[in-house]
C-alpha cells in the first residue's frame, strides 16, 4: 500500500510539473524594423586643358610646353584620395628618358603659376622616375572641407575638383640619341577610397 501511495504521489508531482509549464506567463517585444544598408559610389572625371593630351612635333633638347592642366573632379557620393601615374606605351626609350614634368596644384585662384595660395609643388623632375601612384590631393585643401580646414588633408570631397597644372619638357642635356624619335605616354589617374 506504501508502495502504491508513493507511487501516486510521483504521478501527481509529475502530473503538477506539466500543469505548470503550460500556465501562460508574460512577455513583451520590441521591434527595431526597416534596416537599410546602401554603398556610396567612388567615381572621378578628368576634365583638361586645350593642350593635353600633351602633342610636341618637332621638339628639341630644352624645349617646354607652356602650363598646362588636368582637373580631378569627384563625380561621386564618397570622398577619394587622387593619385597618378605615367606609363610608357609605345616608341622610343631615349627620348622618353629625356622627358621631364613639373606639376604642382593651381592654388586658390585655380589658375597655373600665379604663386597664389596654395599653389603647392606636387612633382618636379624626370618622366620616368615620377613615383608610380604618387598621391596629389594632399596638396589643395580647399578641396577637402567646407571650412576650408584641410581635415582630412588627403582628400577631394564628392562634387568638388583639384586642378593639377603641368609642363612638359625634353631635358637640355639630351643629344643627337633623341633626334628622329617619338614616344607615346599615358597620364593615368587613380581614385582610391578614403575613410579618415
Amino acid at each position: 500500500m506504501k508502495q502504491i501511495l508513493a507511487s501516486a504521489m510521483i504521478i501527481a508531482a509529475l502530473g503538477a510539473l506539466v500543469v505548470s509549464s503550460t500556465v501562460a506567463l508574460f512577455s513583451d517585444q520590441g521591434v527595431i524594423s526597416g534596416n537599410t544598408v546602401a554603398t556610396g559610389t567612388l567615381e572621378l572625371t578628368l576634365n583638361k586643358s586645350a593642350g593635353k593630351p600633351f602633342t610636341i612635333t618637332d621638339g628639341y633638347p630644352g624645349y617646354e610646353t607652356g602650363w598646362e592642366y588636368m582637373d580631378i573632379y569627384n563625380t561621386g557620393t564618397m570622398p577619394f584620395e587622387a593619385h597618378v601615374s605615367f606609363e610608357k606605351t609605345a616608341g622610343d626609350d631615349d627620348l622618353y628618358d629625356a622627358l621631364m614634368i613639373d606639376m604642382h596644384a593651381s592654388g586658390g585662384d585655380g589658375l597655373c603659376n600665379t604663386s597664389d595660395f596654395g599653389e603647392n609643388l606636387i612633382y618636379s623632375g624626370y618622366l620616368k622616375d615620377f613615383p608610380f601612384q604618387k598621391l596629389v590631393s594632399v596638396y589643395w585643401h580647399l578641396a577637402n572641407e567646407d571650412d576650408a580646414s584641410g581635415s582630412p588633408a588627403d582628400n577631394i570631397r564628392a562634387g568638388w575638383t583639384m586642378r593639377v597644372c603641368q609642363k612638359l619638357s625634353i631635358d637640355s642635356g639630351a643629344g643627337n640619341e633623341i633626334m628622329g624619335k617619338s614616344v607615346t605616354f599615358s597620364e593615368i589617374v587613380d581614385a582610391m577610397q578614403d575613410n579618415d
